[in-house]
């Protein structure tokens, strides 16, 4: 029974403590831990007895080439012309947040329950990513935004008609110390429907 206590206690400590860091150091984790996080994604739940998700490690210049891709598809034609190169600038720099950058892409499906359990299925391997970087002792942060819509960027990751992206994980060293969190009482969010 200790034995149970423990893996519990553990498990609720992790997710609690769990935080998403969006500044990382620029040196780089080794890649045997990358992996490592990778692969407890691919724990994640699913249905049908299919793992419907793909990942896309990026590093090194994989991120220029994505941040190029995000600095020449910014939409600029609302913007004064004097802060174009400025806002260019920042979308070229997004990739380069962290050393490593997951993209974690969901199957499509032409049954759309089909699409939408993929999707759940690569937020669920998403979330398994967060907590294993967490335990590897490296910061994690999950971003989508128009990026994981825009259609040369799932082109250069390889992504077939249908397939969405779920998230782009940013993987590295924490810069900073994660914000403390709270969360508002249980009985605001669930109700039990006993009758």
């Amino acid at each position: 029974m200790d034995g149970m206590t423990t893996r519990t206690d553990d498990i609720h400590r992790v997710i609690r403590a769990r935080r998403s860091i969006g500044k990382m150091r620029e040196d780089a984790p080794p890649r045997e831990t990358v992996e490592r996080i990778v692969e407890a994604a691919t724990w994640a739940p699913f249905h049908k007895c299919h793992e419907p998700w793909r990942f896309v490690i990026l590093c090194g210049e994989g991120r220029a080439r994505l941040g190029e891709i995000a600095a020449r598809t910014a939409d600029l034609s609302r913007l004064p012309v004097e802060v174009h190169e400025r806002v260019q600038a920042k979308e070229r720099g997004k990739f380069a947040r962290a050393p490593y950058v997951v993209a974690v892409i969901a199957e499509g499906s032409e049954n759309p329950i089909d699409a939408e359990e993929n999707y759940a299925s690569a937020a669920a391997a998403t979330q398994n990513m967060l907590l294993a970087a967490y335990a590897e002792g490296l910061g994690g942060y999950w971003r989508t935004g128009r990026l994981a819509r825009q259609p040369e960027i799932l082109t250069a990751l390889g992504a077939s008609t249908g397939e969405r992206i779920a998230a782009f994980v940013y993987l590295g060293y924490p810069a900073i110390a994660p914000a403390v969190a709270t969360r508002s009482p249980l009985a605001v969010k669930a109700r039990w429907l006993d009758a």
